[in-house]
C-alpha cells in the first residue's frame, strides 16, 4: 500500500464580505439620524478607512501569514518572483482600503485571500465573524461568510415562533402573566393592571429578546419562581435585604446557605422540603 501524500495548503473557493458596523456614537448618536443619512452609522457615504498590517510591541511588522501561505502564494502567477518574507519590502506599501458599502473578496484570488488575512491579523478593529461582531465596541468592520447572517436571521425567527409558541399557552392567563412579567422585570405588577397592557409587556419582551423568553418558560424551576414572587406578595414569604424567608422567620436555604433567591427557589424545590412548600402554597391561597 503506498504513503498517501498530504495535501498541501490551497486558497479556499469562496467569497467573503467586509460589513461596515454601524453604531449609534459621536455625531452619528441623534435619533434624526435614519439609516439612508449621509452618516449613518458613524461613517460618511463614500467615505474609506485604510488599514496596514499592524505593528508588534517590539516595533516590527506582524507575521501575518504562515509559511505554508508564503511558500504557496509566492509560487503562484499573481505574485510570482514576490518576497512575503516579513522583513521585505512587499509590507512596507501593502493595504486594504474599505469602503461603508459592502466590500467583496474572492479568497481563491492571492492578492485578495493576503487582504483578508490582514484584516483578520487586525484583532481590535476587524470582528472574525457575524456573531462576534458585537463583542468589541472597538471592532469598525466585520468578516462576514457566506451564509451567516441567513443563519442568525433563522436563528431569531425560529427562536421567536417558539417563543410565541409557548406564550399562547399562557396568553389569556392573567395571573401567569403578571408572575412572568414580574421575573422579566424584577418589579413589582398591580394585580389591577388591565390584561391588554400586561400583554403588551410580555409582548415587547419576546419580540426583543425570544430567547430569554424561552429560556424562562422552560426553567424546570419556572414555577417556584413565581410561587416565591406570589409569597411576597401575599405576605407569606417576606424579602429583606434580598434575603428570603417565611413570615414565620424560617429561612428558605439550607443551614449552610444564605436564604438568596436562587437558594431559595432551589430549597423549595427539593423534594424533602414538600411540606413547606405545601405550607407555603396553601397560605398563600388563603390570603387569595
Amino acid at each position: 500500500m503506498g504513503v498517501v501524500k498530504e495535501k498541501g495548503f490551497e486558497l479556499p473557493n469562496k467569497q467573503v464580505t467586509v460589513k461596515y458596523i454601524k453604531r449609534r456614537k459621536g455625531m452619528a448618536a441623534g435619533e434624526h439620524i435614519t439609516n439612508d443619512h449621509v452618516i449613518s452609522g458613524g461613517m460618511l457615504i463614500n467615505s474609506t478607512k485604510r488599514f496596514t498590517v499592524p505593528m508588534q510591541r517590539n516595533g516590527g511588522l506582524a507575521n501575518i501569514l504562515t509559511k505554508e501561505e508564503k511558500d504557496y502564494l509566492e509560487g503562484s502567477d499573481a505574485l510570482r518572483g514576490a518576497n512575503l518574507s516579513i522583513y521585505s519590502d512587499f509590507w512596507r506599501d501593502f493595504y486594504v482600503t474599505l469602503r461603508k458599502e459592502d466590500n467583496q473578496f474572492d479568497m481563491s484570488r492571492p492578492m485578495e485571500y493576503i487582504q483578508v488575512k490582514l484584516l483578520q491579523s487586525l484583532k481590535d478593529h476587524v470582528a472574525p465573524s457575524w456573531n462576534q461582531r458585537n463583542d468589541k465596541q472597538s471592532y469598525q468592520f466585520v468578516i462576514v461568510n457566506e451564509g451567516e447572517e441567513f443563519k442568525e436571521t433563522k436563528r431569531k425567527y425560529d427562536s421567536k415562533k417558539e417563543a410565541f409558541k409557548l406564550y399562547g399557552k399562557v396568553e389569556d392567563d392573567k395571573d401567569q402573566l403578571i408572575g412572568i412579567l414580574k421575573l422579566i422585570t424584577n418589579k413589582p405588577i398591580s394585580n389591577g393592571s388591565k390584561l391588554d397592557w400586561i400583554q403588551g409587556q410580555v409582548e415587547e419582551f419576546i419580540d426583543n429578546s425570544p430567547s430569554k423568553f424561552v429560556e424562562l418558560m422552560k426553567d424546570s424551576s419556572f414555577t417556584t419562581k413565581i410561587l416565591i414572587n406570589k409569597g411576597i406578595e401575599a405576605g407569606v414569604i417576606v424579602k429583606k435585604s434580598n434575603k428570603y424567608s417565611t413570615v414565620d422567620g424560617l429561612s428558605l436555604c439550607e443551614a449552610d446557605e444564605n436564604p438568596t433567591f436562587d437558594n431559595a427557589v432551589r430549597y423549595l424545590d427539593n423534594n424533602k422540603n414538600q411540606e413547606i412548600r405545601s405550607l407555603v402554597e396553601a397560605k398563600i391561597k388563603n390570603a387569595e
